[in-house]
């Protein structure tokens, strides 16, 4: 007899990523309700006609493996701190980061490919280690995937929004103009079962939607009352979506930007564990403000000023701090403070 859960795990929905795409009336309700109530949601891609892709996330999955196992000097020939100023290229070693517990650092290793550059037809001399180009054919079919799809979920945000076309959702969204990334993650293990262990600080995403891809337990979401933390348990052949900072702050706080971190489960230590996640982010002159007003505010705040101030708040950087000071009280009007 299996034993009984003793943990809070999330109830989110299921969306069919078929029932998206055909325009179906119950889907885009359920989007609508998800993004308003949870901030999250369940993509089931089972049935997706479109690629094989159960294959590519399959790919990816191994892909992801094969890099980690690099060493780590060669990883860190491609430090993302020294590479990118936007961190959409490189690799962060463990424990650069502070954890999610007071005085602890951070237990996870990554590695982000900017997609701009996987999508290229001819990608463009961004360094990486050589095994990226033995995977590029099925990055690139993941990185537009997840783009297609992302484009079905804010043409029906925007429609129920009543948002006009110029600041429509999709029309704010360009994986040629913008700092999307691809983000791999492995998380180290901990084999104590008697402490919690919480490898990643508590934050919502930077930007407008994250696909997460992952078959491992361990990623927690901040309850709608905001008194406890609740298990999102892996769905097989499901994404993970979820709403960003951007979404809240379009939307004066209607769309919700969950509060989320990983964790061990309890009782049984911190497992070793991989997941990987494609992060979209608006195009970088996209206005950081209200939309559902009439007009768009003069001076507002750009998407690339903002996702750079938002990074130099998290490094401690003191300049630009006027940038940080529009960045906040654009979101203190948005109804929260959102976080990186």
């Amino acid at each position: 007899m299996s034993q009984p859960v003793n943990y809070p795990i999330a109830n989110l929905s299921t969306i069919r990523v078929s029932d998206l795409r055909n325009g179906s009336p119950s889907a885009a309700n359920e989007v609508v309700r998800a993004a308003k109530q949870d901030g999250v949601f369940y993509l089931d891609f089972a049935d997706s006609k479109e690629l094989p892709c159960t294959d590519i996330i399959r790919d990816v999955q191994a892909f992801s493996r094969e890099l980690f196992q690099l060493g780590f000097d060669q990883k860190m020939e491609f430090d993302v701190d020294r590479l990118a100023p936007f961190k959409t290229n490189g690799y962060k070693p463990i424990g650069r980061n502070v954890g999610g517990i007071a005085g602890q650092s951070d237990g996870f290793e990554s590695y982000a490919l900017p997609c701009s550059s996987i999508i290229a037809e001819q990608p463009d001399n961004f360094p990486r280690p050589g095994i990226v180009d033995s995977h590029i054919v099925t990055l690139r079919d993941f990185t537009s995937w997840c783009h297609e799809i992302a484009q079905s979920i804010f043409r029906t945000l925007s429609k129920a929004l009543d948002l006009p076309q110029e600041v429509a959702l999709e029309t704010l969204h360009n994986p040629t103009a913008s700092h999307n990334i691809i983000r791999l993650l492995r998380y180290e293990k901990n084999a104590s079962p008697d402490t919690l262990r919480v490898p990643q600080a508590a934050h919502t995403d930077l930007g407008s939607l994250t696909f997460l891809f992952t078959d491992s337990p361990g990623l927690q979401m901040r309850a709608r009352d905001g008194n406890e933390w609740e298990y999102v348990i892996p769905k097989e052949n499901c994404a993970i979506v979820n709403l960003g900072d951007a979404m809240s702050m379009w939307t004066e706080g209607a769309l919700r930007s969950v509060l989320h971190r990983v964790a061990s489960m309890p009782g049984q230590g911190m497992n070793e564990r991989y997941s990987f996640a494609l992060l979209m982010r608006p195009i970088n002159t996209a206005p950081m403000c209200s939309l559902l007003h009439e007009a768009v505010p003069d001076g507002h705040l750009r998407c690339e000023e903002w996702i750079s101030a938002k990074f130099k708040a998290l490094r401690g950087n003191k300049d630009g701090g006027s940038l940080r000071s529009m960045c906040r009280d654009a979101e203190i009007r948005a109804g929260r403070l959102a976080t990186v």
